[in-house]
């Protein structure tokens, strides 16, 4: 049976992977923004075959991330089952204690079980503190993206009503162009005179020379359009990527920190007290600046829990929020991957 990867290894994997989709959405971003001089309708084919990419690489992200906070649900699921089954012994015992001569647990064989359970707990919220920091990075780089692109994305529409402006134009002269041709063709099948229709034959020729260059001119803005009308597309699905990876660790992130802050309670029903907590939390004056702080992300949420301002009951109704967003994230995904696979 093939041994499940420890949550390190696909945090590891996590990391790597987004940073690829961080590459690949700066590289396509600064690819998309030189304007295209060619009027070929094919000159985007590989920007367009690297969002194609970037897409399935999002998507695999998304399994391994949403695999993060799985990992992570299960290790506070699995401490906070090892407490129940402490609390549960230790009332049994002293339930039969009162039958039987047998004494019920010590109370420091307890201590030491709850202290196991809050090791696991803390345990649990050291690995929350580690996925928060992934989510928060990939949030931000892609939200910084947005930032860079949009402006790009208003710039090709610019250039492209422009474009359009143009086109009306052309289409405009063509139409009288055509119109002068069919008089001018009249006239002269109506003309006798030889001088007046040599007069008109010049007159055609020129017209139709000037008739040629604006087809031809119409035919370059045509290709133009297209080609600042594909970039626009590419564009678009680039900041449409990144708004949904914006809403996914927005989503993830909300997971991660209600999943630490059950086992800040739990770590607080089995210790007895956050103390130990909120020291790996928040910064102190003895110690080196420099000094890690893993904690340090939920230090304010450990401070209102360990002033009594957040019960279960809301934590509990938070989580069922969020795991029926996620659980229908993750259903939405799944369609979508078979129906990839089936067309």
């Amino acid at each position: 049976m093939a041994k499940t990867p420890s949550l390190d290894a696909k945090i590891e994997k996590a990391r790597a992977d987004a940073l690829a989709v961080q590459e690949l959405s700066a590289q396509l971003a600064a690819s998309l923004s030189v304007a295209p001089d060619e009027t070929s309708e094919t000159v985007l084919d590989d920007e367009a075959r690297e969002i194609a990419r970037l897409r399935a690489l999002e998507q695999a992200l998304e399994a391994d991330l949403l695999s993060v906070v799985e990992h992570i649900g299960a290790s506070t699921q699995a401490a906070y089952a090892a407490f129940d089954r402490v609390d549960e012994r230790s009332q049994g015992n002293r339930f039969l204690s009162f039958f039987t001569r047998r004494k019920p647990a010590s109370y420091k064989i307890v201590r030491l079980k709850k202290l196991s359970v809050a090791e696991m707990a803390k345990n649990a919220l050291l690995q929350a503190a580690v996925a928060h920091d992934l989510f928060v990075n990939r949030k931000a780089a892609a939200a910084s993206l947005v930032v860079i692109v949009e402006p790009d994305l208003v710039a090709s529409m610019e250039k492209r009503r422009l474009v359009v402006s143009a086109m009306d134009e052309a289409r405009q002269r063509d139409k009288v162009l055509a119109a002068s041709l069919v008089t001018l063709n009249r006239k002269i099948q109506d003309t006798s005179d030889e001088t007046r229709l040599e007069q008109l034959k010049a007159e055609e020729a020129e017209t139709t020379e000037q008739h040629k260059a604006v087809l031809e001119e119409r035919d370059v803005l045509r290709k133009q359009h297209n080609v600042l009308d594909r970039q626009a597309m590419l564009f678009g699905d680039l900041i449409d990527l990144q708004n949904e990876a914006i809403a996914l660790h927005t989503l993830l992130l909300n997971k991660v920190s209600v999943e630490a802050e059950r086992c800040i309670q739990l770590y607080d029903a089995a210790y007895g007290s956050l103390d130990p907590l909120l020291a790996e939390a928040k910064p102190s004056f003895s110690a080196d600046a420099s000094t890690s702080k893993p904690l340090d992300v939920f230090k304010d949420v450990l401070t209102l829990h360990s002033q009594g301002a957040v019960s279960m009951q809301d934590i509990e109704r938070r989580k069922a929020r969020i795991d029926e967003a996620l659980s229908g994230r993750a259903s939405a995904a799944s369609g979508a991957k078979v129906s990839t696979s089936t067309a």
